[in-house]
């Protein structure tokens, strides 16, 4: 895989070619394109590539995401949409040899399939599906020990091939080893392990009737949406997800006035790509997604990012919420950090918008980031406009994560804010609200 600007490029070789050219010319995959659920893809020829070589071009999805920085919707969201696709593909005799949340990107809230050479032609008598252990341990396992064990899915940044049935037998209490899915995902396969290392015909087993093995793999699939919707836990309460709702430190006047603010500077600038940093119930993402933008809104908090999510289905709203602490954002990884990007590589000159409300003073004094390094961040974030909320040191929540150490951050002052971020930005428009906090709309300099 080759990414460039204009798409993503890769090389498939003789025999695999004539397989996936042979997919790509029928009808099932022109209207999988056209439902948004399989990435297009283009046979190109090109001076720099072997004559001899099958090359894919794929349009580039504008802002890739990885399931470590998903919540729990959007890992539902990625195996519905592979479970399904394999179901349809099936039908027509194909399917996914590979079913991993890694084959998936989101376009907003929409999942899309974008690993075609995974697709194969299906053996017409073998009932088993191949990647069947490959999409437990991937997508069912991690959620399974995210809902019952509390094991955090941004596990799944340095567990790229999931987890072992084992693994989570071992944690489960003999009660949660017997409820389903555990039963038959975790318990069984783990009480069975050593017979079925001895067994290693199963997977090439077959049967006579190539219909009752096509109905025996969509019977698998359809068994494991129901598990998997099964053990995603639906959105929990938490310190901030209902924040907006119950923020005494506005009053109505205030809300108005700073929601009025944020519409105008998204009118005055048009913004394309907007990032929306402590988005929290995406209040204003909304407004920049109504504004036209194509919104990225990250949060620290996982339950608050699930309910947006639920906020979100079914809306149309071109925005992706994403789980990222701006403090510590996803590294690169893979080998030699090259196989998946940094969360801030995947920003660098994408977003002509960053929104800033009501976080400086987090990065400030929770997680102890100096105030010209932050101004140093939003300049590279953002190629134009930053609108951002100034909480001063006298501000309730400010004094909150003070927590008595007042002299330490004496030096934290409107005056300080206004000359490290006067170095790379310069003020269109600032507010003031009742309770002392000020907006402003920056233009980058």
């Amino acid at each position: 895989m080759e990414i460039r600007p204009d798409g993503a490029y890769r090389s498939i070789h003789s025999p695999f070619d004539a397989e996936i050219l042979a997919f790509l010319s029928l009808p099932i995959a022109s209207e999988l394109v056209a439902e948004g659920r399989l990435v297009a893809s283009e046979v190109v020829t090109r001076d720099d590539f072997d004559s001899e070589t099958l090359v894919l071009r794929h349009p580039r999805v504008s802002f890739q995401s990885y399931p470590w920085e998903w919540p729990p919707a959007l890992w539902l969201a990625a195996a519905e949409l592979t479970l399904n696709l394999c179901s349809d593909l099936i039908k027509q005799g194909w399917l996914l040899k590979d079913a991993t949340p890694l084959n998936v990107l989101f376009r907003g809230m929409e999942p899309v399939f974008v690993d075609v050479l995974s697709i194969e032609r299906a053996v017409p008598d073998r009932p088993l599906w191949i990647a069947y252990g490959q999409f437990v341990r991937t997508f069912l396992l991690p959620m399974l020990a995210h809902s019952r064990l509390g094991w955090p899915l941004q596990v799944s940044l340095t567990r790229r091939d999931g987890y072992e049935p084992e693994e989570i037998f071992a944690a489960l209490s003999w009660p949660a080893r017997l409820r389903q899915p555990a039963l038959s995902a975790v318990t069984l396969p783990s009480l069975l392990a050593n017979k079925a290392k001895g067994n290693s015909n199963l997977a090439a087993r077959t049967v006579k009737d190539p219909d009752l093995a096509k109905e025996i793999i969509l019977k698998t699939l359809s068994n494991l949406l129901s598990q998997m919707r099964r053990v995603t836990p639906a959105y929990r309460s938490s310190t901030w997800t209902d924040y907006a709702e119950t923020a005494t430190h506005y009053n109505d006047d205030d809300h108005s006035r700073k929601r009025a603010f944020v519409t105008e500077a998204l009118a005055a600038s048009k913004p394309s790509r907007v990032l929306d940093m402590g988005c929290n119930t995406g209040v204003y993402s909304m407004l920049a997604a109504d504004a036209g933008a194509e919104v990225v809104s990250i949060d620290t908090d996982l339950q608050t990012v699930d309910r947006l999510c639920a906020k979100l289905k079914g809306s149309g709203k071109n925005i992706l919420p994403l789980c990222v602490d701006l403090a510590y954002p996803t590294p690169a990884v893979g080998w030699e950090n090259s196989e998946t990007a940094s969360f801030l590589s995947r920003c660098a000159g994408h977003f002509d918008m960053v929104m800033m409300l009501a976080v400086i003073h987090h990065l400030l004094l929770q997680a102890q980031i100096p105030m010209d390094r932050i101004a140093a961040l939003c300049s590279d974030l953002t190629t134009e406009n930053l609108i951002l909320e100034w909480v001063p040191p006298t501000d309730v929540k400010f004094q909150e994560l003070l927590r008595g150490r007042d002299d330490i951050y004496t030096h934290i002052t409107q005056e300080l804010f206004r000359d490290q971020f006067g170095k790379y930005f310069r003020v269109l428009r600032e507010m003031t609200l009742s309770n002392g906090r000020i907006l402003f709309h920056l233009k980058r300099q």
